[in-house]
């Protein structure tokens, strides 16, 4: 397994539920990162196709590899909360997985932002897999918001996952 890194994040589980947690800092503003989650035209660089309404009582649907309502790896759900340019919570269904749910809260750090992110009510497998998953798709925003090549994920998923293959 590879040595931690400040970036990694951490793996709980619990009797009833798994959550992964990412407390992650980039060299921009609060403003601009929140922008780079939520713009479709943003997220489609470094996340995936996102589609719906990003407000409190909206849906969305993000298509993570082909942009294909019918693809295997696309999540959908309901948006709990809207706060811009600071919190963004919503259901999280994806194929063959209970609902969870994920939450990512925006804040200043000294002269750059915070993203706190926490994707909640998931099996312990599930919660293992998204770390991984989840590592890589923060390291591919922090290209996008330093206006680096995004990476591949396919470059970064296998070293990435070792790292939450034991967790918890």
């Amino acid at each position: 397994m590879s040595a931690r890194t400040p970036d990694d994040g951490t793996v709980t589980i619990g009797p009833d539920a798994a959550e992964v947690t990412f407390r992650r800092p980039y060299a921009t503003t609060p403003e601009d990162l929140w922008d780079a989650v939520t713009d479709p035209d943003r997220a489609r660089r470094w996340l995936g196709a996102l589609h719906g309404d990003l407000r409190q009582g909206g849906t969305y649907e993000l298509r993570m590899g082909e942009d294909r309502p019918d693809a295997d790896d696309v999540a959908h759900g309901e948006i709990l909360l809207c706060e811009p340019p600071r919190v963004l919570e919503l259901t999280w269904r994806f194929p063959g997985e209970r609902e969870s749910r994920v939450r990512a809260t925006v804040e200043q750090d000294g002269e750059g932002a915070l993203l706190v992110l926490r994707h909640t009510a998931l099996d312990a497998a599930a919660a293992r897999g998204y770390g991984g998953g989840w590592h890589v798709l923060l390291d591919q925003l922090d290209d996008h918001c330093a206006g680096r090549p995004v990476r591949a994920w396919d470059e970064l998923y296998g070293e990435r996952s070792a790292r939450y293959a034991d967790a918890g």
